[in-house]
């Protein structure tokens, strides 16, 4: 298996990016994927774009992926102009990721969802969402990663997922597996029973993106791998036998210390390494 690391911005997204980025270099971190959010990093000019390319080719990071803006986007959203409004920033991060030239950008299937009919609604203009999208991208060609959520939205079951990647057929539309709702979402895998690969996806082709982070199956508490319940060996094994060749990216929520933070993200990779 040939796979990098690196980490989500999240973990610092209180304070401007431009910050962060000499702390990366300090641990030798050289990858990121970047959360967009005011005052951390959601530019509206595209200076502001090649500025922050500027800088991270100065210091020899990668922006691997970008994960689309979390306040007031819902590509599911049953009003039409809030759906639409949602789509045309899934639309503008595709620009910001062909920019800093990132391959990817990872999008939230849909928010929390009231009943099973709200559910098959939001499916439905979801995956109408996607196709615009992915319209839209056929210019730019970025891979558009779908995150399975967190119970009670839009993409929390793997079905979800299937039913969008069978009806928006695209070579650039793909999953971000996120381990932390996995967690969540099916209890039983603390005792190491992925069964991801009796979901009916085809992961080898499918597989784009891989979020890391661990809880104690109840709250998502974005915890460092190891430091909770989630089967690591198990996954690590599947991972070897669809020959998975993408990132892990480290999701750990804001940090108090993130130079510590960072040196523990190193200390974790070298045993997840180790189990590869």
């Amino acid at each position: 298996m040939n796979i990098d690391f690196g980490i989500s911005t999240l973990a610092y997204y209180q304070k401007p990016i431009e910050k962060l980025l000499p702390c990366l270099v300090k641990e030798k971190i050289n990858n990121i994927e970047i959360r967009l959010k005011e005052n951390h990093f959601l530019p509206q000019e595209i200076n502001e774009l090649l500025k922050l390319k500027k800088l991270l080719n100065q210091k020899r990071i990668v922006v691997k992926a970008i994960h689309m803006p979390m306040n007031g986007v819902d590509i599911s959203h049953p009003k039409n102009y809030e759906r639409i409004k949602s789509v045309r920033e899934v639309e503008k991060v595709v620009l910001m990721a062909f920019h800093l030239g990132a391959e990817l950008i990872v999008v939230h299937p849909g928010a929390m969802v009231n009943n099973a009919e709200d559910k098959k609604n939001r499916l439905r203009l979801s995956m109408e969402s996607l196709k615009e999208i992915m319209d839209f991208n056929q210019n730019w060609n970025i891979k558009i990663a779908l995150e399975n959520m967190l119970p009670g939205r839009v993409g929390d079951k793997w079905e979800d997922i299937q039913l969008i990647l069978q009806n928006v057929s695209s070579k650039n539309l793909g999953i971000c597996f996120d381990t932390g709702h996995y967690l969540l979402n099916f209890p039983e895998i603390e005792k190491g029973k992925l069964n991801l690969d009796k979901m009916g996806i085809n992961w080898p082709n499918s597989l784009l993106h891989i979020h890391l982070h661990d809880n104690d199956g109840k709250r998502d508490l974005h915890l460092l791998p190891q430091e909770g319940l989630f089967p690591w060996t198990s996954l690590i094994s599947f991972l070897k036998t669809i020959k998975y060749e993408g990132i892990f990216i480290f999701e750990s929520k804001e940090q108090n210390n993130i130079n510590d933070y960072l040196s523990r993200v190193n200390t974790v990779w070298y045993n997840i390494r180790n189990l590869i």
